[in-house]
């Protein structure tokens, strides 16, 4: 859909981009939800009861189910989070989360009456934290979003194939519409992480490997003809100019497909990635998930996760750089 209409609007887009995701747009917009958030607040206790219900991808609508926890639990409420963005959602205004996500309700739950959450500017009245530690965030998500078993037979089932049950390196590239997003990185910068990642002992005996790129999965096929490559597709998009969550593949296909992947890419040691929330979640699903981030959001990687996991980056590589001069 960004793509369509940066083609249609030529050099309008920027421009209008940009007034759209202003601060002051932003907070317009929420402004008018004000008074009918509020209300279902006020009904709702003790629950925090949201609704994730816009367009986006699965990395995303985690991120922000993980904020709204915290945030919950700050206020001693009980958070409900759902999400009936569309992209995932088999039936209109249906909750996909609780098809693959968290532990099933012990007792039946009152009705509730979900606030309505589109951006972080949705909830700007409440003013809650934007960012986490990756501790804090692996243990809400592991509280409340823990795998189902029709995610976790998936991602059992292709580890059982691999040595000791875990990969050696994991590789996420996004291409398509990413580049509204980040910089696309040049294959050729990935290949000499791989080859860097080696000269550090690591070892690249099997890779997973999560890509959007046909060009780039069969470039690093051929730059590494000895690995044993794993991939975890379902369907195919027809449309291989847009993200795989933007496709016409069945809302089932995208939901498993995201969530597997996230999970696989988290069982290796070392992650070699640009930014993105697919990957970051990964790096939350194993905190030890040593990351490589080859690129930077256009608005600096300043939001959360991006911005702890370069963070405990730059410690590990201050920390190479002191041990290597002693």
């Amino acid at each position: 859909m960004k793509l369509d209409k940066r083609k249609l609007l030529g050099p309008l887009f920027k421009p209008l981009s940009k007034i759209k995701h202003s601060r002051a747009s932003r907070i317009l917009v929420a402004m008018t939800w004000l008074p009918s958030q509020i209300l279902r607040a006020h009904y709702n206790r003790p629950f925090f009861a949201v609704d994730i219900s816009s367009s986006k991808g699965m990395g995303a609508v985690l991120t922000e189910a993980l904020l709204m926890c915290q945030y919950a639990e700050e206020n001693e409420l009980i958070p409900k989070i759902i999400s009936t963005n569309p992209l995932y959602a088999s039936n209109v205004g249906c909750d996909f989360i609780s098809l693959y996500l968290g532990l099933a309700e012990q007792s039946e739950l009152p009705s509730l009456c979900y606030m309505r959450f589109r951006t972080l500017w949705s909830f700007y009245h409440l003013k809650f934290t934007d960012h986490l530690s990756i501790t804090l965030a692996n243990r809400l998500f592991w509280t409340y979003f823990a795998p189902r078993p029709v995610i976790l037979d998936k991602v059992d089932n292709v580890l059982m194939n691999i040595p000791d049950h875990k990969f050696s390196l994991s590789i996420h590239y996004r291409g398509t519409d990413k580049a509204l997003e980040a910089p696309l990185v040049h294959f050729e910068l990935y290949e000499k992480a791989v080859h860097n990642h080696q000269l550090g002992g690591g070892s690249i005996q099997s890779i997973f490997l999560a890509t959007d790129d046909e060009n780039f999965e069969t470039f690093v096929r051929q730059r590494f003809p000895h690995t044993q490559f794993t991939t975890y597709n379902l369907g195919t998009s027809v449309d291989t100019s847009r993200g795989r969550h933007f496709s016409n593949m069945s809302p089932e296909d995208k939901a498993i497909e995201s969530l597997v992947n996230m999970f696989l890419l988290a069982a290796a040691p070392t992650c070699i990635r640009g930014a993105s929330y697919m990957s970051a979640i990964s790096k939350i699903l194993n905190p030890e998930l040593q990351t490589i981030t080859l690129n930077r959001t256009h608005w600096g990687s300043s939001g959360f996760p991006e911005l702890e996991i370069l963070a405990e980056e730059d410690i590990a590589l201050n920390l190479a750089h002191q041990l290597g001069a002693l």
